[in-house]
């Protein structure tokens, strides 16, 4: 009898967790900073990235694999049209399902940018939306964001006025939020190859000592960067837009701003 009690009672839990995971919302973010969002509220089971890391959007061309995906999906987190075209028409297809889209959230003064994912207000609004959607509490992960913030401008404070060059012009929400003197990018897209007056201006900038450090990105060739540089003494280092080395985890988010400035403060510092 006590066997049979054992049984019955394995038997209830697992047709218990199943029926519960056949409830959860799944959930595709398009990118991995997007994904390292959705996991502070979202079961690793239950979460798909759209793009493999170490993936630029600024190139991604759909799969059919990927059509798939987006199908299974009930919430779609993604930054909007403009960054990622190659979502709007499935967004139209399927306004059934729940489109978060990052750049709905941001206020008129922002910048442009659409890396939406490294604004924190724009975050904080899109993973609040996320919890909504999954019934899920948004406080923690609003808590552990702000202490990264402060943590970010504590750091940065000693070096925010030191100029610096980006490889492409991803970063204008994080630059305009912590106050940061980024004084140039190598590039507008990384598609887009600078011209001769662009880099010859940039050249200058370098020569007058109006940069401390150029920042290169791992998904892309550093040769414009060196070639720039040449053998000017200005320090190198490297920003990922992606924190493609970030792995998912309920804290990735807040980790990703910390990365960003720790890397950002060792080559600004003198």
């Amino acid at each position: 009898m006590k066997f049979l009690k054992t049984a019955v009672l394995v038997i209830f839990t697992t047709l218990s967790f199943n029926l519960w995971a056949a409830t959860e919302k799944k959930v595709l973010a398009s990118v991995h900073p997007l994904a390292l969002v959705a996991a502070s509220v979202v079961n690793s089971d239950q979460l798909q990235t759209l793009l493999p890391a170490g993936t630029s959007p600024h190139d991604f061309a759909l799969r059919p694999s990927d059509v798939d995906r987006l199908q299974e999906a009930d919430v779609i987190l993604w930054t909007g049209p403009v960054a990622e075209p190659y979502l709007s028409g499935f967004a139209r297809r399927w306004p059934d399902k729940t489109w978060i889209d990052l750049s709905k959230l941001a206020t008129p003064e922002q910048p442009r940018d659409p890396h939406y994912w490294l604004s924190v207000p724009v975050v904080l609004k899109a993973q609040a939306a996320l919890a909504d959607a999954l019934g899920k509490d948004a406080s923690e992960f609003a808590r552990q964001v702000e202490r990264a913030v402060l943590y970010s401008d504590q750091v940065l404070a000693p070096v925010k006025d030191r100029g610096f060059f980006v490889f492409h012009r991803a970063y204008d929400h994080w630059v305009y939020e912590r106050g940061l003197n980024q004084v140039g990018a190598f590039t507008l897209t990384p598609e887009q190859k600078p011209g001769m007056r662009t880099l010859q201006m940039m050249r200058d900038q370098l020569r007058r000592g109006e940069v401390a450090c150029v920042f290169r990105e791992p998904e892309f060739s550093p040769a414009l960067v060196i070639s720039v540089v040449g053998d000017l003494p200005v320090k190198h280092g490297e920003l990922d837009p992606l924190g493609a080395h970030i792995d998912l985890s309920s804290d990735g988010y807040p980790y990703f701003l910390r990365d960003l400035a720790d890397r950002a403060v060792n080559c600004l510092s003198l």
